[in-house]
This record gives structure tokens, C-alpha cells and sequence, in this order.
């Protein structure tokens, strides 16, 4: 595998000498800013002759055992298969185990749930997980949260691995605090070179959505909402009817576990069906992601990284299972996945589907000991935008 590096004033040109260069197969490996613009490192599929060589002798060491054989060249091996983490908890004592989970500050009525078999299959039975599908026409994806919760940072690296996909994106905020959201999401989206669209108001949000071309992915990055404010449930209601967006609600791994349970629960009223965790890198316990998931939010993917390519991972019961049964230090993000490994995620399931009925007792559980005011028999008064 050979290494080129290609520069230029934004991302979306680079991206287009890579393709021109070594062809739609080129696997993106990593990007930085520069004086003049982006740097991008690319790698071709086409075999370094002196490593043809050096793999013949390696294997030639490896299989020196009578009735063994090399790997072949049509193995399917794809960079996730040596990045998935093993599920320790296959071989973790169940008393260590439920330590592990109190230590990570999962509740008590979850940890019953989850030692009653491997970790990563209890976890499958009690979360749900899908990715985002980006084909064409599909419905906006809007992120939503607190302030401070990642949704910016989270849109910025979507809307890289769209671009490095080919798969240009119409990237709309309605963020209007100078300073926030929408400076720093701009300085990302000129380093793609697409541009940015800000929407201060239903009108103003239709008026972007109308930009949208031949069926292409959008990402919204929405205003920071006080998630026990009486307009909540008001505004994230008429974002989704007056766009037919799709919620995504972004929590920060660490943060209390009753909390962001509550939290979870405010907004899946207000129609999110999907989450992000963020910050899975700078947290050491991340009880509050499995608790909020559970409370009925479809569990995406999961933030490693502050940086663009590679910082944002579809999570899985085993990825969730391996940080779940160790204590200690977050793990260091490994070497960004392969363009072609990020762009597998895009295949998504459908979000429509009921919950499983477990998952519904569990809901039900979680409610009692997390108890939520309804927000639908508030006099709540639509705000539209204007209140984000």
C-alpha cells in the first residue's frame, strides 16, 4: 500500500485529486489543517512491490507447520475485523462483573438485566443499535441536546466523512449566538469548502431545506434547549413537523446516570428516536450512556476523538460490552478507521421498528425510578426556532 499526500484550499477539492489520482478505491487515512488550506494522506489498494515480498517471506516463517497455508488474497479482511474488541466479559467472573457495571454507575434494575448472560448479548437485548443512512432523499438528520453536548462537533464530523465519502452534504445550523455553534461550525465547513447555511426561523429552515439538491444528505445543527424549559417540547415537536426531520439526541458519556435518563425521556417525548455519545474518550464511566439508550433511543454511534476523520464510530453491544466490563482510563483512540469502513455505516436499519418488549419494561422501570413531568400537559406556547 502506497501513501500520497494531497493538498489544497479546502477538503472537497482535495478529495477530488485523490479520486482523480488513485481512483473512487482510494482510502482516505487522515487530514490536517494548513497555512494554505488541507493536507490529505491517501492510500492506494495497489501492493507495494517490496511488501508483496516481505508478505511472501513472513508467511513462508508463518506457516513453516506441515498442513497450514498462508492467508489467501480473497480473504475478505476488513480494518473493523482487527479493530472490534474482544467481549472480555466472555471470560469475567459474574461477582467482578456486576462490580464493573455499579462502578460504571449503571443502575441497579439494569445490572440484574445485564448478568444474566454474556455482556454483549444482554446488552443487545436491552439497547437498541442502528447507524445513519444517507442514501438519497432520506429525511434531514437534526441533532439535538443540552448546551455543551457535542452536536456541533458531531455534525462537523459527519459531514467530513460525507465528503470524503463523495457524498457532499447541505449543512444547515440554526445556532444564532455569536461565538458558538455556529463560528466553530463554519471554520469546518470551510475546510470541506461547502457552505453553511444558518436558519434563524421556521420561514428562514424551509427556505435552506429548499437548497437541497437531488436528494442529497442534510445535517442540521440545532440551538442548544434547556431540556426542562416549558417550550422544549414545542420546539423540537414543530422542528420535526415542519421539516420531518429525524432526532438525534447527543449525551456526553460521564455525566450522571439519573440525569441524563431524565434527559433521554424529555426528549424521546418530543419524538427523538436516535443518540449519539459523545466524548466516550474523555470519560472514564459510561453508565449514563447505557442508561439513557435504554430508556428507548436508538444507540448510533459513539465520539473517540476531537478530530474530524475518524473521531465519530458506530458503536456495537461489543464495543459498549468491552469499555463496560474495565475500569479505570478511557482507551486512546486508535488510527482513524478506513474511509471504507466509516462509509459501511450508511447502510442503516429503519428506526420505525417497535421496541423489543423488554426493552419496553425496561423503559417502563426507568420511568418509575426516573420520574418526568408530562411536558404534553403543559401550556406550552409554540416558539417555532425563534425560542432556539
Amino acid at each position: 500500500m502506497k501513501l500520497r499526500t494531497f493538498s489544497d484550499v479546502n477538503m472537497k477539492d482535495a478529495v477530488r485529486q485523490v479520486r482523480a489520482a488513485l481512483g473512487e478505491t482510494a482510502l482516505i487515512l487522515s487530514e490536517r489543517v494548513t497555512v494554505n488550506g488541507v493536507e490529505v494522506v491517501a492510500a492506494t489498494d495497489v501492493p507495494d512491490p517490496e511488501a508483496v515480498v516481505s508478505d511472501a517471506i513472513r508467511n513462508e516463517r508463518l506457516c513453516g507447520h506441515a498442513g497450514t497455508e498462508p492467508p489467501s488474497a480473497d480473504m475478505d479482511l476488513k480494518t473493523s475485523d482487527f479493530n472490534t474488541p474482544t467481549d472480555v466479559s466472555d471470560y469475567t467472573a459474574p461477582t467482578t462483573l456486576k462490580e464493573s457495571l455499579l462502578w460504571h454507575r449503571i443502575p441497579e434494575i439494569l445490572v440484574e438485566d445485564l448478568t444474566t448472560a454474556t455482556l454483549s448479548v444482554s446488552i443487545s437485548k436491552l439497547v437498541r443499535f442502528g447507524s445513519f443512512s444517507f442514501s438519497p432523499g432520506k429525511s434531514p438528520l437534526a441533532l439535538v441536546g443540552p448546551p455543551g453536548s457535542g452536536k456541533t462537533l458531531s455534525v462537523a464530523k459527519l459531514a467530513t466523512r460525507l465528503v470524503l465519502a463523495g457524498n457532499t452534504p447541505l449543512v444547515i445550523t440554526t445556532d444564532r449566538e455569536c461565538g458558538g455553534g455556529i463560528d466553530q461550525l463554519a471554520i469546518h465547513t470551510r475546510r470541506l469548502g461547502i457552505p453553511l447555511l444558518a436558519a434563524h426561523d421556521i420561514k428562514t429552515l424551509k427556505r435552506a431545506l429548499n437548497q437541497r439538491r437531488n436528494g442529497q444528505p442534510v445535517l442540521i445543527d440545532t440551538a442548544s434547549v434547556n431540556p426542562y424549559s416549558a417550550d422544549t417540547h414545542a420546539v423540537l415537536t414543530e422542528l420535526t413537523s415542519s421539516t420531518r426531520a429525524q432526532l438525534c439526541l447527543t449525551v456526553p458519556a460521564g455525566h450522571d446516570t439519573e440525569e441524563s435518563a431524565d434527559i433521554a425521556e424529555i426528549f424521546g417525548k418530543a419524538r427523538t428516536r436516535m443518540m449519539i455519545a459523545t466524548r466516550m474518550d474523555q470519560a472514564r464511566r459510561i453508565g449514563n450512556v447505557v442508561t439513557a439508550a435504554a430508556c428507548g433511543l436508538v444507540l448510533t454511534e459513539a465520539g473517540i476523538s476531537d478530530a474530524t476523520v475518524g473521531g465519530l464510530v458506530r458503536l456495537t453491544p461489543r464495543i459498549l460490552a468491552s469499555r463496560l466490563a474495565k475500569r479505570g482510563d478511557p482507551p486512546v483512540a486508535d488510527d482513524a478507521p478506513s474511509e471504507q469502513a466509516l462509509s459501511a455505516t450508511d447502510q442503516g436499519q429503519s428506526f420505525e421498528s417497535d421496541l423489543p418488549t423488554q426493552q419496553i419494561k425496561n423503559r417502563a422501570n426507568l420511568t418509575h425510578r426516573h420520574p418526568v413531568a408530562s411536558l404534553v400537559q403543559r401550556a406550552t406556547h409554540p416558539a417555532a426556532l425563534s425560542a432556539m
